[in-house]
């Protein structure tokens, strides 16, 4: 078993900031409790991220750049088997990162935060858009589909299923996935 010392400060710091981010959203946020988790006194967090909004963009940078879940889809399976893989990797992230929806929810006046999360969205809804643009070319969807309002269908409806899910649900991410592409494929699909 490893304790918690030997990981480093750094690492630590930005885990309890992740969870604190997410209890407590920005503005509750304190770097006294973040500091008192992370075993590290508040001067080494000022000293590493140079204020709150630092240390929260440095958590939101962590968590996007090492997501949890099956790698993004490989972009030439079909439609159906490569949206499932992108809404599953999309979920399986926020689920493992309950911080993640809260800091997506960025101060809007810290401009690196909201460029970093309009781009980690942005990458998501390409991915869905060129999965529905090849079925297109391929056939599986209809000429007429807005690929580009269905991406963000896809990418909204996954990350709210991790936000609105709860006791009740719990365990039932394949299913709400399957439900919610089987509509999108079924509204898609030549009739």
């Amino acid at each position: 078993m490893t304790s918690g010392r030997t990981i480093p400060r750094r690492d630590r710091i930005l885990a309890a900031a992740g969870v604190e981010f997410a209890r407590h959203g920005y503005a509750g946020a304190r770097v006294e409790r973040i500091a008192a988790a992370a075993g590290v006194n508040k001067q080494l967090l000022f000293h590493y991220f140079g204020s709150k909004n630092g240390l929260h963009r440095a958590s939101l940078r962590s968590l996007l750049e090492h997501p949890s879940g099956s790698p993004p889809p490989h972009l030439k399976a079909p439609p159906l088997e490569g949206l499932r893989e992108l809404a599953s990797h999309l979920s399986a992230t926020a689920e493992a990162h309950p911080a993640l929806l809260a800091l997506l929810a960025s101060p809007e006046d810290d401009q690196a935060t909201v460029t970093m999360t309009s781009e980690w969205r942005g990458r998501a809804k390409r991915q869905a858009r060129q999965i529905l643009a090849d079925g297109q070319r391929a056939g599986y969807v209809r000429d007429d589909a807005d690929v580009d309002v269905i991406a963000e269908v896809i990418v909204g409806a996954m990350l709210g299923w991790a936000a609105a899910g709860d006791q009740t649900t719990a365990g039932r991410r394949e299913s709400y996935r399957d439900t919610m592409l089987k509509m999108v494929m079924d509204y898609c699909a030549w009739k």
